[in-house]
């Protein structure tokens, strides 16, 4: 029982990991990465614009100097290990381009 709990108590408190059938976490593309927090995200780019977060996605519109600046950005729980990302024009959200899978990055020690 103490294994177990010890386990279950790693798997919650691991830095940088996204928690199981939640979007909280970071994600990557290989190139770039986003931090989805429940009250917040931090972008590529450093910045935490305000966003709409719920337990399977995050929206936000990309801050001026980051790739898509000025268009929204949806990014949505796909699995456990993957969200889709879709950015939108801000005039009438529609969507823009071709959507990206993004994976769950590797545990980042702090």
């Amino acid at each position: 029982m103490l294994k177990r709990t010890l386990i279950i108590v790693a798997a919650l408190t691991a830095p940088h990991t996204a928690k199981a059938d939640a979007i909280y976490g970071c994600w990557t593309d290989g190139a770039e990465t986003l931090v989805v927090e429940y009250s917040k995200v931090i972008t590529p780019g450093g910045d935490s614009p305000e966003a709409e977060i719920d337990r399977h996605s995050a929206v936000y519109t990309a801050p001026d100097g980051e790739r898509d600046a000025g268009k929204v950005l949806a990014f949505r729980q796909l699995n456990d290990a993957q969200v889709a990302r879709t950015v939108h024009a801000q005039t009438d959200g529609a969507a823009v381009g071709a959507r990206e899978i993004w994976t769950i990055c590797e545990q980042v020690n702090s």
